[in-house]
């Protein structure tokens, strides 16, 4: 993680990830500083074709007239999306050829959150090096000045001749919109699909709900969906990258089950089975891909890592169950949680059913605590749990494997105080004695350290459905 250099107007420090900038717009992030970034990414990018699109945030217009501005100043050509999903503008870059894109949306974030994210040759979120090439590019104006187009992104044919006219016919689907700018297409589209269609949340940009469908208890589409006996329900955030289900009985699923029936339907449907996913998804992928005999890879969390995975082991599909993210590189380079709903959909009509289809998985239990320790002690405490437990799996943080079918994943956060401990096993209570023993472990170490640990239980625990 990097942080914008402070400015003279005493704004504070927004975020900046290989995710893309962070922050709320003239507190931590100004017009300025966004200006500032496109104009270095459109130098960086010697000035070529780029494409650019916004969520439905309140601050969208002036974010992306200053993203505009600062790539117009770079003598980019620039091709206006207007409101449109992150995937779209990923697959804008890869099918026009282009030479890069900026996505403004701070994604699953609150509403007053806003930023920036870049995408770059061939479609694809960018890299650590990347970054920091971005960030030392010259702030030079171009002797010659850009222009803007007004474009019609080709996502949206696309997605709809792949989902397939009437290829659900019959299925009943509840949409939670969100306000994002899912609400501008996702009913159609579904509707397309033959699928009846109940939406709610769906003006665009009035967000009644937490924006992060992983975080919301998503009350409101679970009753819909039992009210209208709907077989699945969808929800998504602000741009449409992530996807969440709530099942036939008003039940939300984790992020896992996402994952698992669109890989479900990939492994069914391609020759290669290579897949990635990060460090944190529940071992019924790895049944899953096994059963299929495909090959698995780990990445860190975060889904730049797992693209990167992906990339360099020529993976046909992957993910991060944690967010509800499939991503399958051989339509969009990053999580689609449209794609993902128009797959799941076709999977409940040959199936039957969404239970039938869960059935068909192995069952783990999760559960995540947290022990609030400041992060620069973090390396020391990790080094020390690393010497305890030989043959850990250090991809990222330190994976533990305390039995066959159980692991424990312990990560320092990147922006907060904590680390954090994950477990999964055949047993709730099994998981949660696990983060019980680790987190009462780190808060020992910190003892002896001579520094205060306070531990303290999550309430994110459930089944990975």
């Amino acid at each position: 993680m990097r942080t914008l250099e402070a400015k003279s107007s005493g704004l504070e420090l927004a975020i900046i990830t290989v995710s893309g900038v962070r922050g709320i717009v003239n507190k931590d992030l100004n017009v300025a500083e966004a200006s500032s970034l496109a104009l270095k990414f459109g130098n960086y990018l010697k000035s070529g074709k780029i494409a650019v699109a916004s969520d439905t945030r309140k601050t969208a217009p002036i974010l992306k007239g200053a993203v505009t501005s600062g790539l117009v100043e770079a003598g980019c050509t620039v091709f206006d999306l207007g409101y449109s999903s992150t995937p779209s503008v990923f697959k804008e870059v890869s099918f026009r050829n282009l030479d890069g894109g900026i996505m403004v949306t701070a994604s699953h974030n609150p509403p007053d959150w806003n930023g920036i994210k870049f995408i770059t040759k061939p479609g694809r979120g960018i890299f650590e090096d990347e970054l920091e090439a971005i960030q030392n590019a010259s702030e030079t104006y171009s002797p010659k000045i850009g222009r803007v187009f007004s474009n019609r992104p080709v996502y949206l044919e696309i997605l709809r001749n792949k989902a397939g006219s009437d290829s659900a016919k019959g299925v009943k689907v509840a949409l939670d919109l969100a306000g994002g700018v899912g609400s501008l297409f996702i009913p159609s589209l579904i509707s397309y699909q033959g699928c009846t269609v109940h939406a709610i949340h769906g003006t665009p940009g009035i967000f009644p709900r937490i924006i992060d469908p992983t975080v919301d208890p998503l009350t409101a589409l679970s009753e819909i969906v039992v009210s209208s006996s709907c077989d699945v329900g969808f929800a998504f955030d602000c741009d449409a990258d992530r996807l969440v289900i709530v099942d036939e009985s008003g039940r939300k699923l984790n992020g896992d089950a996402t994952l698992l029936i669109c890989l479900r339907y990939f492994l069914e449907n391609s020759r290669n089975r290579k897949v990635a996913v990060s460090v944190d998804t529940t071992q019924s992928v790895e049944d899953l891909v096994r059963e299929y005999n495909g090959k698995i890879v780990h990445s860190k969390v975060g889904e730049p890592n797992v693209v990167r995975k992906i990339i360099e082991n020529d993976c046909g599909a992957g993910g991060e169950g944690s967010s509800g993210g499939y991503i399958e590189p051989g339509f969009v380079m990053c999580r689609d949680g449209v794609y993902g709903a128009t797959t799941i959909t076709r999977m409940i009509k040959s199936e039957g059913s969404l239970k039938d289809l869960l059935s068909q998985f192995s069952v783990y239990y999760q559960d995540r605590g947290n022990v609030r320790i400041d992060r620069s002690h973090a390396p020391l405490i990790l080094k020390q749990i690393v010497e305890a437990e030989k043959g850990a799996d250090l991809t990222d943080g330190v994976k533990i494997y305390p039995g066959e079918k159980s692991w424990v994943l312990i990560r320092a956060s990147n922006t907060e105080n904590v680390i954090r401990v994950s477990a999964e096993a055949r047993s709730q209570e099994t998981a949660k004695d696990l983060v019980s023993k680790y987190s009462k472990s780190i808060t020992e170490i910190a003892g002896t350290l001579e520094f205060d640990a306070l531990s303290w239980r999550s309430s994110d625990t459930g089944k990975y459905t």
